[in-house]
């Protein structure tokens, strides 16, 4: 018998064909969809598809008119229509709900073989409150890592849209193993408040879109450094944490320090990267990229939160001609981003206890503790100028003839000097041990 002639099995490779750099086949590409639910939620997903490859897009609705007017790249997946009737949900979102627990198994089909799904949402109506959280639970049963980005309504749309909303975002977390959360009056912040409403949206959207392309870039894009599905995995183990998500790109002789600065703050965000304990970012430029800069970059990041985790990745790309572009994932942020600055004429809680107890020892009536110096002041002049009635001391005489009754609760008693400074140390030690009692936990104080 002739012998078969042996066949070697090779690698096959092929060329990004942005970079002409060859990459193994047989390399894991993490598959990641990205689904609108809800109107608001898959107009944001149509901007950003155009903007964006490697990406697959969903639009999910119960409204069927809504369907037909997403982009080709947009896949529709209507759901919930024998109870809508075609129609949308309004701001019912208990029937958002039941449309999507009504169609599990076509929900689930939809999300075989993700590896990361990233849920997109307006919060406040029908559709995309109700049904979120029943896709971000159906991912997590399928073990796809599931990332959720949420606007919250504009302020003027009413108290009852941000009480749907806020309840919908709490029904959502124990699903998605991070979130981001996108306030729409942050809006006002990168636009004029001319700018018309659908302007001002998109303004949202294509800041989604750069930030969306530099996260799938850095997966996606071999480099000197790679970032894999692995970190990715790494970073986002756990459920319901806050997530930071921003890229930003700077030229110039500076760009190390503009591109970081812009990555850090992000206007649409009323947090930062503070109390984030894993961190993941991307420093993509072309090849005459500096060690000196990415020393600046990386050494920005990782004092913000020198104990988090931190994986990071570099790459180099022709198209980013004498830029840098930086793309920052952090995951388990605080959310407290803007600290309120302290007042300095305002007292502390402790002084306000003291000028209460004060004003209660010497029979007076407490002061309001919002006034200013300037206001104490008048004040004075004003009861220099005006005696009060009845306000001058009584004779020595008399003092000494009336008999000394008991101090009564919210009487007025003058006292002598002496007898108000020991009133006062009293009550000012009396204080200190019970501030000393606050600052101990409760479970240590009988020890």
């Amino acid at each position: 018998m002739a012998k078969k002639k042996s066949r070697k099995h090779k690698i096959s490779k092929r060329r990004d064909p942005r970079e002409g750099l060859p990459f193994s086949e047989n390399v894991h590409r993490a598959k990641i969809k990205v689904i609108g639910v809800g109107g608001g939620g898959g107009n944001i997903v149509s901007e950003i598809s155009s903007r964006v490859q490697r990406f697959d897009f969903v639009g999910a609705n119960t409204d069927s008119q809504a369907l037909k007017e997403l982009p080709k790249k947009v896949k529709g997946f209507s759901f919930g229509q024998d109870l809508t009737g075609g129609l949308g949900c309004g701001m019912d979102a208990e029937l958002g709900e039941r449309c999507a627990k009504a169609e599990k198994d076509k929900i689930r089909r939809l999300l075989e073989g993700s590896d990361i799904c990233i849920l997109v949402a307006t919060l406040g109506g029908g559709t995309g409150s109700g049904a979120v959280a029943t896709f971000a639970e159906i991912s997590q049963e399928m073990r796809s890592l599931t990332v959720g980005i949420f606007t919250m309504p504009f302020a003027f749309e009413g108290e009852r849209r941000k009480q749907i909303a806020e309840a919908a975002l709490e029904k959502v977390k124990p699903f998605v193993n991070s979130y981001v959360i996108i306030p729409n009056e942050r809006i006002f912040r990168i636009i004029d408040q001319k700018v018309p409403l659908q302007e001002a949206l998109s303004a949202v959207n294509k800041k989604l879109a750069s930030t969306l392309e530099g996260f799938m870039d850095a997966l996606a894009l071999p480099g000197l450094i790679n970032i894999d599905f692995a970190d990715v995995r790494s970073t986002l183990e756990g459920k319901g944490r806050l997530a930071y998500i921003n890229s930003a790109e700077a030229s110039g002789t500076l760009k190390a320090q503009e591109v970081v600065q812009g990555v850090l703050v992000n206007p649409l965000y009323d947090y930062t990267i503070e109390g984030a304990d894993r961190i993941l970012f991307n420093i993509t430029g072309d090849r005459n990229l500096k060690m000196q800069e990415v020393a600046h970059m990386s050494s920005a990041i990782s004092d913000y939160n020198p104990k988090a985790r931190i994986i990071f990745g570099i790459a180099c790309n022709s198209r980013v001609k004498d830029r840098i572009k930086l793309t920052l994932f952090a995951v388990g942020c605080s959310g407290g981003a803007e600290k309120p600055k302290k007042d300095k004429n305002r007292p502390s809680k402790l002084n306000l206890l003291r000028r209460k107890k004060l004003a209660q020892v010497r029979g007076q009536k407490e002061e309001p503790l919002h006034k200013t110096r300037g206001e104490k002041t008048k004040e004075v002049a004003v009861n220099k100028e005006n005696p009060p009635a009845g306000g001058q001391e009584p004779p020595a005489s008399e003092g000494k003839e009336k008999e000394v009754k008991p101090v009564e609760q919210n009487s007025r008693v003058r006292r002598n000097a002496l007898e108000v400074k020991k009133a006062v140390d009293e009550e000012l030690q009396e204080l200190e041990k019970k501030e000393k009692q606050w600052d101990v936990p409760a479970f240590l104080r009988n020890k």
